[in-house]
């Protein structure tokens, strides 16, 4: 169980009002609830979460999202525009399109995503990092990577609202008002999609194309399916067809049992960083601890005794840097390095931390630093620059090193 909720719970009944709107209006869009599970403030982890009214076998869907019921930016009341002009919208983050038709259906009475929106009648409730103090950060996050990432974050956020979207408000005022649609309010939103968006999978030759262009489906909002909260133990996953989303129970749930999908294989600080909570260390089984190799050169240059073996580790330093770079980092598991398949899942599943270009997102405290990834199977997974290809050869001398061992043991 999560040691912190992603949001905070409330005993305030004057919020019941907007979930029951957004149930009849789940009913009006075809959005189907299966009779099984039901949306509650009580007996969840965080402030909405969905619990089990009977038991559920593994396989039964739990509820069933039309495609038109996505909220992106080919389905708000103002894709037309922002597809004519996505040119000028291009950014590292990719997230400004959704941002921009997020700005507009959110403070518009007359959005087909109202009842949806409506749920978040402000977002004081995120408790993200980026929305603590600095002070509170340096302090209680140091050593993590977090506080370099939030500055990183907040930096980014700012320019890219100052010279993307501040502009593009300026050219269609009918739509836009930069006192309406401020700074504060689409920092507001970005973490909103950080904590909330999905992002579809790609298939299997799309990931070929991917690794080899490095594109990503754009995030979207997911309605009904945001609602459930997360555990590394999940019991149910989203599942995408041509025409519908489908949650999923991937193993029997007991009646009175809260539903988790699951946000990715996430260690705890990128947990802390996207959506404002951890798992306890126990439960969590896929958290990890990353190793900066700056660190190791530091602790390394301690125990130089000599100016020969200085000049031996600035040549081995300086050679490491050319081939991955000084970013890079060594990811350790909860049992060691982590193995090749380990790697390669971690490296494709974990989650962005930056909405900010991928060679500032993490300056040099391991954070990983690549296009943004899924939360919930959500945006794209941030990857250290050349992490992968140092950790392969790491492991495999790790390998070379346990075959020796071995054959002594035989």
């Amino acid at each position: 169980m999560a040691t912190e909720a992603k949001r905070i719970k409330v005993d305030d009944h004057s919020e019941l009002e907007p979930l029951q709107n957004f149930l009849h209006w789940c009913y009006r869009v075809g959005l189907t609830l299966s009779e099984k599970v039901y949306v509650s403030k009580e007996g969840t982890v965080a402030e909405y979460g969905m619990l089990a009214r009977e038991d559920i076998k593994k396989g039964e869907v739990l509820f069933t999202i039309p495609r038109a019921v996505l909220l992106h930016q080919g389905t708000t009341k103002v894709s037309a525009l922002l597809e004519k002009e996505k040119a000028s919208l291009e950014t590292s983050s990719g997230w400004v399109p959704l941002l921009l038709a997020l700005l507009y259906e959110y403070t518009s009475p007359q959005s087909y995503w109202s009842p949806y929106l409506s749920l978040w009648t402000n977002f004081k409730s995120l408790d993200q990092p980026m929305f603590w103090s600095k002070e509170e950060r340096d302090m209680l996050l140091r050593g993590t990577g977090i506080p370099e990432a939030v500055d990183t974050d907040l930096m980014n956020i700012q320019r890219e609202y100052t010279t993307v979207v501040l502009p593009f408000i300026a050219r269609h005022p009918d739509l836009w008002s930069p006192d309406t649609h401020t700074l504060e309010l689409y920092t507001q939103l970005v973490a909103f999609v950080m904590a909330y968006s999905f992002q579809e999978p790609l298939e299997d030759d799309e990931e070929e194309e991917e690794e080899e262009e490095m594109t990503s489906h754009p995030p979207m909002m997911v309605p009904m399916a945001d609602m459930l909260n997360h555990v590394s133990n999940h019991n149910a996953n989203l599942e995408y067809t041509a025409d519908n989303l489908n949650m999923v129970c991937v193993r029997p749930i007991h009646k009175g049992e809260e539903i988790f999908n699951t946000y990715g294989q996430m260690a705890n600080w990128q947990l802390l960083h996207m959506y404002g909570f951890t798992e306890l260390y126990a439960n969590n089984n896929n958290d990890t601890v990353d190793i900066p190799l700056t660190s190791l050169y530091k602790v390394i240059l301690q125990d130089v005794q000599s100016d020969l073996n200085r000049q031996l580790l600035d040549e081995k330093w300086e050679m490491l840097c050319q081939t991955v770079g000084e970013k890079g980092a060594f990811i350790f598991g909860k049992h060691g390095c982590l193995t090749d398949t380990e790697l390669h899942t971690t490296l494709k599943t974990q989650p962005t931390v930056s909405v900010g270009t991928p060679d500032q997102a993490g300056g040099n405290t391991g954070i990983r630093t690549t296009n943004p990834h899924v939360g919930r199977q959500r945006n794209r997974p941030l990857c250290y620059p050349g992490a992968k290809t140092m950790l392969q050869s790491a492991l495999q001398r790790n390998k070379t090193r346990q075959g020796k061992n071995n054959s002594k043991t035989k």
